[in-house]
């Protein structure tokens, strides 16, 4: 099983130091353009992604859901610089479209 990490070189270094593979990405198109070349190959299971690259691929991970892949997995890490505020929203209007109605975040009734 391949498990291959995309990000910055501090992110794929650190993974590499663990055993994965790693490809430096340094913009949305590099890093569209790597997950093509994992999901083609064929032997990638696990790619790992920080957070903020996640969030520009999620169109990209939405395709290759739709299309039925069951690999690669996407692994996604919260990155070091402390991006709760954005993560919270993110979960606010995910379970907001779950039930079909908009919550209130951090407001009172």
């Amino acid at each position: 099983m391949s498990v291959n990490a995309l990000g910055d070189k501090y992110f794929v270094t650190a993974l590499r130091a663990a055993g994965a593979e790693g490809n430096i990405v340094q913009s949305t198109k590099e890093a569209e353009d790597a997950v093509d070349l994992l999901v083609a190959n064929g032997s990638c299971k696990v790619i790992i992604l920080p957070y903020k690259l996640a969030i520009v691929l999620e169109r990209k991970r939405d395709e290759l859901s739709r299309r039925g892949l069951y690999y690669p997995v996407f692994v996604i890490i919260p990155g070091i610089d402390g991006i709760v505020e954005e993560r919270t929203h993110r979960l606010y209007e995910l379970v907001s479209q779950a039930v079909g109605a908009k919550l209130k975040l951090g407001e009172e009734s």
